[in-house]
Formats: structure tokens, C-alpha cells, sequence
């Protein structure tokens, strides 16, 4: 069954410059004694192509995840959409804390019925050299579609396949989000449908 492939790693925080490519939408948010430039890349479609990033310190070694970001198999046909968020964390004053962090909390507030349930996702990542990375892929592999039936079940997919995402993040270990954003996931594209600053 397809959403038993489906690959949906939504807001994984990692620390690899590779990503999608094209004009960022920005956004300024503040939170304490720092402030917070959100830049958000989004990348075409991925057709049936290998769903791979690299990491800054390792630059030969891939960076693959699956299912809410564990590390696995790159999906190696991967069909659906990527969007690469950047965030740049300055101190008004003064410099940064050493283990500065951004958290998050991830909601799903709706999705297609063709979809596994989503349990809330946490994660907390350490500003390095002042930027944290957020990668959101979604999508699925069709390697184990056999080649004369993947255009159709593409075509199917991109009728039925979506969710809505609310994303809450945290400065530290703030208990008011500096920021909100509601996301719509689809296999043509990742968009921000809603953005809340504090």
C-alpha cells in the first residue's frame, strides 16, 4: 500500500548547506535577547530521483533519512517535494550562549485519509556558528513500483496525498513559541500557508 511507503520527515533539524535552490522567502522574528532571521528555499518537484544531502563537515558522506527523520537508506526514486528553512540566531546584545537552541513542536492538524497518523514530533538543535538547519521532505519512494505503473500511481498520488502541518518554535527553554508556522505539504510542493510572530 502507498502510505506505507510514504516518506514524510517533516521539520528535521540538521546541519548539511546542500539543499533546494531559488528565490527565499524571509522572515524576522525576536525572542528574548535574540533575534531570528527565518530563510526559506523551495525546491521543483522531485520526479522519481534520488532524495540525497550532504553534510558541511563531510562532504562525500550522504545524508539520507526516512520516515520522521531517522537515519536510513536514501530513497533512491524519490517522488514529492523539499523545502530547506535556514535559520540565522544573532544576540541583540552581546554574543550567543554556547548551547543556544532552537526547539520545535510538530503538529498534524489535517491530512488526506490515505495517510498513517502522525503522532506530535519534538526535536531541540543547537545553534552552530549561528544557523540551524530545517529540512522538510515530503513524499515517497516508488523503487518497489514496478516502471509501467509509476506514472499512474503519480498521477493518483497528487490528488489524495497532502497534510497540514503546525510547527511552534522555541528559543531555548522558552514556553511561549517566538513563532508559529503553518505549513501545507503536497508531492508538487511544501508552502507556508500562515506565519505567527510573538
Amino acid at each position: 500500500m502507498l502510505a506505507q511507503r510514504l516518506v514524510v520527515f517533516s521539520a528535521i533539524f540538521y546541519l548539511a548547506q546542500a539543499g533546494p535552490k531559488g528565490e527565499p522567502q524571509c522572515y524576522t522574528f525576536t525572542a528574548g535577547n535574540h533575534n531570528i532571521m527565518m530563510e526559506v528555499r523551495f525546491s521543483q518537484p522531485y520526479i522519481g530521483t534520488r532524495l540525497v544531502f550532504y553534510d558541511d563537515e563531510d562532504p562525500l558522506k550522504p545524508v539520507c533519512f526516512t520516515g520522521n527523520g531517522e537515519n536510513g537508506a536514501c530513497p533512491s526514486h524519490f517522488v514529492g517535494a523539499v523545502a530547506l528553512v535556514t535559520f540565522t540566531v544573532k544576540a541583540a546584545r552581546g554574543k550567543l550562549r554556547s548551547k543556544t537552541s532552537i526547539r520545535e513542536h510538530v503538529t498534524v492538524t489535517e491530512q488526506s485519509p490515505d495517510l498513517p497518523p502522525r503522532p506530535p514530533f519534538d526535536k531541540t538543535q543547537v545553534v552552530k556558528e549561528g544557523t540551524v538547519n530545517d529540512l522538510q521532505a515530503f513524499g515517497y519512494d516508488e523503487a518497489d513500483i514496478p516502471k509501467e505503473q509509476r506514472e499512474a500511481e503519480r498521477r493518483r498520488s497528487k490528488e489524495r496525498l497532502w497534510r497540514h502541518c503546525r510547527q511552534e518554535l522555541y528559543m531555548n527553554h522558552e514556553t511561549v513559541p517566538f513563532a508559529v508556522i503553518h505549513w501545507r505539504h503536497t508531492l508538487d510542493a511544501i508552502e507556508i500557508v500562515d506565519v505567527e510572530a510573538r
